[in-house]
């Protein structure tokens, strides 16, 4: 895989794991408003009652309300798997975006005397989201230099991903 490439997969890691917690957060507050759902009624058990156990309009009501019972904890399993299931891919992703700025670390091993700068452009840019021109002043060269510095930081990446 081109250093390129696998850089800007930090990005994209990120942003999914920003649409995960959204995600994460909705459903808690969906969980919690399932809560909410209840059929008023003045008895304590919280059924509707009808005046007699003959009587079609209470017995229907029981039904009505047994259901939305039901219903609810369906959604409930629904709504915790699904949770499940995006704390698992959040788990991956963070663990994906660890190791490529582990990666990125082994950089400063390199025996180059530009390795800390070409640590510091890759960081910044592909890390942080930096824009060239903040790039160029944070590590004092110009803008042209800071290019071609970011190409030979690219080869010294594509080499410690090919090791």
């Amino acid at each position: 895989m081109k250093a390129k490439e696998y850089l800007l997969q930090y990005g994209r890691i990120q942003s999914r794991l920003r649409l995960i917690d959204s995600n994460i957060d909705k459903l808690r507050r969906d969980l919690r408003n399932l809560d909410d759902i209840s059929v008023s009624s003045p008895w304590p058990d919280g059924q509707p009652h009808g005046t007699k156990t003959s009587d079609p309009t209470g017995s229907k009501a029981v039904k009505l309300a047994d259901s939305i019972n039901v219903k609810r904890d369906q959604l409930r399993k629904e709504l915790e798997d699904y949770e499940y299931q995006q704390i698992m891919e959040r788990s991956k992703l963070w663990s994906k975006g660890i190791e490529i700025t582990e990666k990125l670390g082994e950089i400063m091993l390199c025996d180059d005397i530009n390795a800390k700068t070409y640590h510091d452009i890759l960081q910044m840019r592909y890390i942080q989201n930096a824009l060239w021109e903040e790039i160029a002043i944070a590590i004092g060269y110009t803008f042209r230099h800071t290019i071609r510095l970011h190409g030979e930081a690219l080869k010294k990446m594509e080499d410690i991903l090919n090791e």
